[in-house]
């Protein structure tokens, strides 16, 4: 009897702990209707704080004009640097000559030293040389010092311009963020991030018919069915690799494992946070864009208004799951559950205009967000993104240029 006791009080316990496993595994079903009912969710929080059609509209154009003159002004201070630059070489290049003058004409005591010069002549042939001489050099020598008074005053003036520019670049950054606080559930076309809730939603349905057809099944955990997708771990903080093109676990290599998406090209807008998740980079239309590094492709969106193709890829760095993101591609080289390298090209770059409509020409726009799309996080907007700097510190800054990954 007291066998029997003991022997059910073990099997109590071993139900008892096992208990709370069996509740945490959710099934695949179970995640579909958690994540329609989240996605849902969102929708009708944002339907109900959404502005008129009208209101967005005359926003988004003020966004535009606001967008493009910061633009204009980065262009017109990296021009006033590249002055500056030009006329302290300038500058430099007529301090030296002035000095050379000074030397060789062995000024002293001002105009005293051309007579003595003069009259040092040995002949009346050479005294007129000698006048002729100290003419020129003295006509030289006022115009030398001219020129660098002038080119001192031209660097000053440059300098007053830049810092305005500055000031205005500062004026406007404010002004667009007080705009986008303004709009705040606009946030996503705002940050060149439109993905509709039906975009998503579909999304999520690619993700889960891609499950289904590596043979995962309602009843089957969404664990196990997932498990068959797993990325190759992604090591940081080697020596060598870097996202090989063969399968298995990838160290070093461009800056920690991590690769610009473009071979060259021109980084034309930072992270900014909340006003700007992503970096956006620029090569040519048609550019061929590659993975970061290596990982799985979640889900590629296909012909959206914004942002036309983008692909999404599963990272797992140092054990913890990522998400990049590629908006803006013209044509898409991968396909869902595709394992992708550094070395993979997964498209080419759009973003033009005629064929994308929140894009004011061809770039990549590149984001980078901790966890998994379509798993802890649904929607992009809400996405917990980094800035993608913390993977690619090897990028220039804006408007530089870079010539390898």
């Amino acid at each position: 009897m007291v066998n029997k006791i003991r022997n059910l009080f073990l099997i109590f316990i071993m139900v008892f702990i096992c208990f709370p496993a069996i509740i945490e595994a959710k099934t695949l079903d179970e995640y579909v209707a958690e994540a329609e009912a989240k996605l849902k969710q969102e929708r009708a929080a944002a339907e109900q704080k959404q502005m008129t059609e009208e209101e967005k509209k005359k926003a988004l154009a003020e966004k535009d004009t606001i967008t493009n003159e910061i633009s204009s002004i980065k262009k017109e201070i990296s021009s006033l640097e590249k002055d500056i630059k030009k006329l302290e070489e300038e500058i430099a290049k007529k301090d030296d000559e002035i000095k050379k003058l000074i030397s060789f004409v062995q000024i002293t005591n001002g105009e005293s030293s051309y007579l003595e010069y003069i009259f040092g002549a040995k002949d009346f042939t050479d005294f007129i040389y000698r006048i002729s001489v100290a003419e020129q050099l003295s006509d030289y020598n006022d115009s030398l010092m001219a020129e660098y008074n002038d080119s001192v005053k031209a660097q000053e003036q440059k300098q007053d311009e830049l810092s305005q520019k500055q000031k205005n670049l500062s004026d406007k950054n404010k002004e667009l963020q007080t705009l986008i606080n303004k709009l705040s559930k606009e946030i996503d076309e705002l940050n060149d991030n439109v993905q509709t809730y039906q975009a998503e939603y579909e999304n999520l349905m690619n993700y889960v018919n891609l499950l289904r057809s590596k043979n995962c099944r309602g009843n089957d955990t969404l664990e196990s069915c997932e498990a068959r997708l797993n990325p190759p771990k992604v090591t940081t903080g080697g020596s060598s690799g870097g996202g090989s093109s063969n399968p298995g676990s990838v160290t070093g290599g461009g800056s920690g494992g991590f690769y610009i998406p473009l071979t060259k090209g021109t980084v034309t807008q930072n992270y900014y946070g909340n006003n700007h998740n992503a970096i956006d980079i620029t090569n040519y239309e048609g550019a061929p864009v590659y993975a970061i590094t290596t990982g799985t492709v979640l889900t590629v969106s296909k012909n959206q208004s914004c942002g036309k193709n983008i692909v999404y890829i599963w990272h797992n760095v140092n054990g913890k799951d990522y998400t990049t993101v590629y908006y803006h591609l013209k044509t898409v080289t991968v396909s869902a559950g595709q394992t992708v390298y550094y070395t993979t090209q997964i498209g080419t770059q759009g973003g033009n205009p005629s064929y994308d409509s929140c894009s004011t020409g061809s770039h990549l726009d590149f984001k980078l967000f901790e966890g998994r799309y379509l798993r802890d996080f649904f929607t992009l907007s809400r996405g917990p993104h980094i800035d993608p700097r913390t993977w690619l510190p090897q990028l220039p800054g804006e408007w530089k240029r870079f010539y390898s990954r």
